[in-house]
């Protein structure tokens, strides 16, 4: 025990990398704390009534000074001399109020938002990747809690559920997918918790997507790519130069939307003509190497020049509208396709049928890429199951980047000649054909 004073107590310094504890001599149980990172703390241990230790904080220094923590410490060993264990009793508090707070679906969401990005919100979880949390967050914020949010978890009916996702559904069919999804995920964490024993929104009736098919022709192909170079050009078409680089990126690189208007400058490596997009990006939360062919190594150079003279951006698609420097938006993206196929008249395409387009192309008599190759291209785990899918997932990490390469490059010389209007030369050779 030492005798405490305000110098010692100011000045008291741990050695590197530990803590430092002083046990006042005047106050028994009262221990003064510095940690390894200078912060000064006041707690006190005791033994409850079955002789089980106990730690109590009492708070920090200089705030709670010498003699304001002896009188506190006094205080505490005073209830516990009268039977009462006020560390157990604080824990009761907290979980009670804890639980309070997670009565409602308002309360339950914030918690389970916290956990997801962790990835708590379940059992053998990994954390929700940034977009996603966002993306439900969202969807939560506008449409589920002003209907749920202030409602009891116990009052909240598998029949109230249902009649709003069909409300939902009707103004818009993702909505209804979205908001089911949702409230699901949420009401499995509640039955996690225990503070429910059985998940209302099991077994909910939505409108599925029907499963699309689209391939985008030569001809749209071509009309799609002069809109996003000189949109001025197509009256009615509202599109800036920056988002037409980037469903042009989308295209040529045959990555996912979300993925193309998150890349960063910090992704790009020049020398080695790659892109690396870091696994919490990824949907399949894995990190994904990308051969920059040519022409995507040009509509980089694009877009830097374009931001000559403009805030500098972390992002290479930056959002116009965002005062900080944020990426563009997901939906923005969406919805710049849709204007662009609008305005044309093409057939119904969204930025996912780009992937499609590519790969349905790389594997044709066109180009003769190997499907797996081009399972590798669009980040897909693979296309074989059972053993091999584990070995693929925890043991082999060859990222197919020299066939990845061929693929790509070969895919951005073919969308040339395609949005050039070119005919394609007789004396290309069918890649399968060549390394047969």
């Amino acid at each position: 025990m030492v005798k405490l004073t305000n110098d010692i107590l100011k000045n008291a310094e741990p050695e590197k990398g530990k803590r430092l504890e002083l046990r006042d001599d005047q106050e028994p149980g009262l221990i003064f704390r510095v940690t390894d990172k200078g912060v000064r703390t006041w707690s006190i241990r005791y033994r409850n009534a079955a002789g089980e230790q106990r730690r109590k904080q009492i708070g920090p220094y200089p705030s709670v000074s010498l003699a304001k923590a002896r009188e506190e410490a006094r205080k505490i060993k005073g209830t516990v001399a009268g039977g009462s264990d006020v560390v157990a009793v604080e824990r009761l508090s907290r979980a009670e109020e804890k639980r309070r707070r997670l009565s409602t679906l308002g309360g339950l969401a914030d918690a389970y938002f916290d956990d997801a990005t962790l990835g708590t919100h379940r059992a053998n979880a990994k954390p929700k990747r940034e977009g996603t949390i966002t993306e439900e967050k969202r969807i939560y914020e506008k449409l589920v809690k002003p209907e749920f949010g202030g409602e009891p978890l116990t009052s909240i009916t598998h029949s109230a559920i249902q009649a709003f996702v069909t409300k939902q559904s009707r103004k818009a069919k993702s909505n209804g997918r979205h908001c089911r999804n949702i409230i699901r995920q949420m009401m499995s964490y509640a039955v996690r918790l225990g503070l429910i024993e059985v998940n209302p929104a099991h077994d909910i009736a939505v409108v599925m997507p029907a499963a699309k098919e689209t391939v985008v022709s030569d001809e749209d192909l071509r009309a799609f790519w002069g809109a996003c170079i000189q949109p001025q050009k197509i009256e009615d078409l509202a599109l800036s130069l920056n988002m037409g680089a980037a469903l042009r990126m989308a295209a040529v690189t045959l990555q996912r939307g979300g993925e193309v208007i998150g890349m960063a400058w910090s992704e790009i490596d020049r020398n080695a003509r790659t892109w690396l997009i870091p696994a919490e990006r990824m949907k399949g939360g894995k990190a994904h190497l990308v051969p920059l062919s040519d022409l995507a190594l040009r509509l980089l150079d694009e877009t830097a020049l374009a931001a000559e003279g403009k805030v500098k951006s972390a992002y290479v698609f930056p959002s116009p509208r965002s005062e900080k420097d944020k990426p563009m938006d997901r939906r923005a993206f969406s919805r710049a396709m849709n204007r662009i196929v609008a305005a044309l008249q093409l057939v119904d395409a969204t930025p996912h049928d780009l992937r499609r387009t590519g790969a349905t192309n790389l594997t044709s008599e066109r180009v003769g890429i190997p499907r797996f190759i081009v399972s590798q291209v669009l980040a897909h785990s693979s296309d074989t199951g059972g053993a091999a899918a584990v070995t693929g997932k925890h043991y082999d990490l060859n990222d197919y980047l020299p066939e990845k390469r061929r693929a790509l490059d070969a895919w951005a010389a073919l969308l040339e000649q395609i949005v050039s209007g070119e005919e394609r030369p007789n004396n290309v050779v069918n890649l399968s054909a060549q390394s047969a």
